[in-house]
């Protein structure tokens, strides 16, 4: 029973008549409005008022309004029992308009609220209570939030040139403002998914943080950050089920983390550059009553638009750093590499026109060596400028549009080049051993393949001279396999990691042979059938390509 409800004088039943007209019209008011007498107790509310709360007002006095838990706006500090609107007007008789706060709710929620108080006095002007008005801003503040959000993380996201720095500032400001956790996925050359950052506005999270840094979403699970991606729709997710938390673990230790965590809410909202996905972005709340709006992911969505603009201009200016850096020093190594054949042809040629001038016919064996040798250079060229062109249409994407797939058997195959390179062999005292008795069968552009072989059997001839070379050709698992093994000195470890990428030349005296082209395109061709060329090899020890093909 409320206060009001007590037995007063005869004229009670119109009282309460008149308090029951009251209540009703408290009911219907879309603000909340708490009464109470002159010790504070309360006396009514409404449910707009317990809602703002949490619950139903605690039956206290002025002295313990302590439980109450605000905070004044800008420095954060907590109100003390005598700061309250309602106390100070009890106290005073001075009404209070409008006066912000930030409360914490009895049910954990964070609410930005409008405080507005009067005192109730009897007609000899004696506070005999006071009526306290309480508006929710929260949603106009986070709306406000956002804005100021957005405008400093784009401030951010144009002064400097360092992307990866400026997203995790961007992501630290999200936090402070706007999320509890904020987690920037990008996608790197794999194709795949990338954590960049993972950072919480407490610091006591950040070590999980950290841990969950280390499980980004795998590009076709069926986590809701993966659908997020592949769909190129955002997400607006109120509530974060245990359902939710175990689709997006992808490790037991990720999942803990989740947990412990304690994420509610959140939204998801694709960095797209077109029709191309470049990215990821994800405000979690972990905050008790505390959820996203569908304004909140509309400045979500523009935030994602600019901050997927950087990574995709980062893309650009790294890539044309990359073709600038690679142009020159294609430019000097090809200037260098064309320039020797062509100077050796030059002067034989020279030599020979001199002496037919002379009138001094070469003889048969020297003129033998001098075709010889400019064949060679001839040769050469022809080679270099073959590699040429075949990494300018890698460049462009256009080798896998030239395969010309057939059935080839890759025993005879390697049988019939070693037949063709018999004359280099033997002139580099190389002797080989083919173990290809079986045939296998592999869907591929024989042309192309013929090219790989060639190359690595070609290498084998420069880096081992007078030792054998061992091909052979087998049936692997879903793939045919076909090797080449040298014994020449080996390759390290960190050289395993360099020498399929364009330009990487060998050191030591073959530095000077070749474009550095070779291996890069044979793996180019490899990929373009939906294969493989890797290298095994121990310093010392010689060195074992395998080229996987797709069997036919």
């Amino acid at each position: 029973m409320s206060q009001l409800d007590r037995p007063g004088p005869p004229e009670a039943a119109a009282l309460l008549a008149e308090r029951e007209h009251l209540r009703a019209l408290l009911r219907l008011m879309p603000v909340g409005v708490f009464i109470v007498d002159a010790r504070g107790w309360p006396l009514e509310s409404n449910p707009v008022a317990e809602s703002i709360w949490g619950g139903p007002l605690p039956r206290v006095g002025l002295e313990e309004y302590g439980i109450y838990e605000g905070y004044w706006p800008g420095n954060s500090r907590r109100l003390e029992a005598h700061e309250w609107a309602l106390a100070r007007t009890l106290r005073d008789g001075h009404p209070v308009v409008n006066e912000e706060v930030d409360i914490v709710a009895f049910d954990g929620a964070r609410r930005t609220v409008l405080h507005s108080t009067t005192a109730l006095k009897n007609p000899q002007g004696t506070i005999v209570g006071a009526v306290a008005v309480k508006v929710d801003i929260t949603p106009h503040r986070q709306a406000e939030h956002a804005e100021a959000f957005l405008s400093e993380a784009t401030r951010l996201l144009v002064e400097s040139l360092d992307w990866e720095g400026t997203l995790r500032a961007v992501a630290r400001l999200a936090t402070r403002q706007l999320a509890d956790y904020c987690i920037i996925d990008v996608v790197g050359e794999d194709g795949e998914l990338h954590r960049l950052v993972a950072a919480a506005r407490e610091p006591k999270h950040q070590p999980l943080m950290n841990e969950v840094l280390r499980f980004p979403p795998k590009v076709g699970s069926p986590s809701p950050l993966s659908r997020v991606f592949h769909e190129g729709r955002p997400l607006l997710l109120p509530d974060i089920t245990p359902e939710v938390l175990s689709m997006t673990a992808r490790s037991p230790e990720h999942l803990r983390a989740l947990e412990q965590l304690g994420p509610r809410a959140c939204m998801a909202v694709p960095l797209s550059v077109g029709a191309r996905r470049v990215g990821l972005l994800d405000f979690i709340l972990a905050t008790p009553g505390r959820s996203y709006t569908e304004r909140e992911l509309k400045y979500a969505e523009e935030l994602a638009r600019r901050v997927a603009f950087v990574v995709e201009h980062a893309r650009l200016y790294r890539e044309a750093e990359q073709a600038v850096e690679a142009r020159d020093e294609f430019v000097a190594i090809a200037t260098h590499e064309l320039r020797t054949p062509l100077s050796a042809l030059s002067l034989q040629l020279t030599a020979l026109q001199r002496a037919v001038d002379a009138g001094r016919m070469p003889t048969e064996d020297k003129l033998r060596r001098s075709l010889v040798t400019a064949r060679r250079q001839t040769e050469r060229l022809e080679q270099l400028v073959k590699h040429l062109l075949d990494v300018s249409r890698i460049s462009t994407g256009r080798m896998e549009l030239e395969l010309e797939l057939e059935d080839v058997d890759l025993a005879e195959l390697v049988r019939w080049v070693v037949v063709r390179f018999e004359e280099k062999l033997a002139e580099a005292g190389c002797t080989t051993v083919v173990r290809a008795d079986a045939p296998v069968v592999a869907k591929v552009d024989r042309l192309r393949v013929e090219q790989v072989v060639m190359n690595l059997l070609s290498n084998a001839m420069k880096y081992a001279p007078g030792q054998p070379v061992e091909l052979h050709v087998e049936r692997g698992e879903g793939m045919a396999v076909l090797g080449v093994r040298d014994s020449g000195p080996g390759i390290t470890l960190e050289a395993q990691a360099r020498i399929f990428e364009r330009y990487q030349r060998a050191s030591g005296k073959h530095s000077r042979e070749s474009l550095g082209l070779g291996l890069y395109v044979a793996r180019r061709i490899a990929r373009a059938h939906g294969g493989e060329l890797k290298v095994e090899s121990t310093p010392g020890q010689g060195a074992h390509f395998f080229l996987h093909l797709p069997l036919g």
